[in-house]
């Protein structure tokens, strides 16, 4: 199966797993000072920026605009500087207390909600389950990057990949870098594992994501869960994926699979 359709409660408790390994990580950490590898933030940084963020998650499922970017790498990360400057806690146990607070509020706050409940996020608007699939994959790329600093286990199982879609299917398209993508046609399958299949296909650089490739696929990306998804957030190279045969590429123009990342401005 190309796609799953989970249980709110298994989004559920994927989100707060993750948060609270995130949350783990850092809490007894006596200098959060530490840099992340290949970022201009430290732990302490992400870990804030989780912090705050995910309550910002919770106020926007209740239907509440909350101004923050316009979406874009560089809008992000202004309103990221801004917001890290105005939030100062450092301290590990307080931020990890937060992390899954926010979190808990959340979830609390997407069950509360009408069933066509939608959300106004930095990503777009989007329905409740987009929203709450935002929160995996956030948490899952952030948290990676803590995890890589600081030399600790990836923070989201490769089942909680999944758990993405609701959120991935419409931001893709969104993302796409409208330099690095012109003038691309191609069709390209992603096969995270057997935990999540699906296509995306370019067509003169605009994106559109599909269960099912709609045409004859250019290039296969297939591999392990966990590297795939750090991949395609910029967290790790497809280089390096290929190289450690992590990932593999095929089909009649699997050169196209090394440049996919750079398609996208991943904020």
């Amino acid at each position: 199966m190309a796609v799953i359709v989970a249980s709110r409660d298994e989004v559920q408790q994927a989100g707060l797993t993750i948060a609270g390994r995130n949350a783990a990580m850092v809490r007894d950490l006596p200098d959060l000072g530490i840099p992340i590898p290949h970022s201009e933030w430290t732990v302490g940084e992400a870990a804030a920026h989780l912090a705050f963020t995910t309550l910002g998650m919770a106020m926007m499922a209740r239907g509440l605009v909350i101004p923050y970017g316009d979406g874009t790498r560089e809008g992000l990360a202004l309103a990221n500087e801004v917001a890290l400057e105005g939030f100062s806690e450092r301290d590990g146990a307080v931020l990890a207390d937060r992390m899954v607070e926010a979190t808990a509020m959340l979830f609390d706050e997407a069950a509360a909600q009408p069933p066509d409940r939608i959300c106004s996020t930095p990503m777009g608007t989007m329905p409740v389950e987009g929203l709450i699939a935002y929160q995996i994959v956030h948490h899952s790329m952030h948290g990676s990057a803590i995890a890589t600093a600081i030399d600790a286990p990836l923070p989201f199982d490769p089942e909680h990949v999944a758990l993405m879609w609701p959120f991935l299917a419409p931001v893709l398209p969104r993302i796409v870098d409208p330099v690095a993508a012109a003038g691309v046609s191609a069709c390209f399958e992603l096969a995270f594992g057997d935990v999540l299949r699906f296509a995306l296909t370019f067509d003169d650089g605009v994106a559109q994501v599909s269960p099912e490739p709609r045409r004859e696929v250019d290039c296969l990306v297939a591999g392990d869960p966990q590297v795939l998804f750090l991949v395609m957030v910029k967290v790790a190279t497809m280089q390096a994926a290929v190289a450690a045969d992590a990932v593999a590429l095929s089909g009649p123009r699997p050169d196209q699979g090394l440049r996919l990342p750079d398609f996208f401005n991943v904020p």
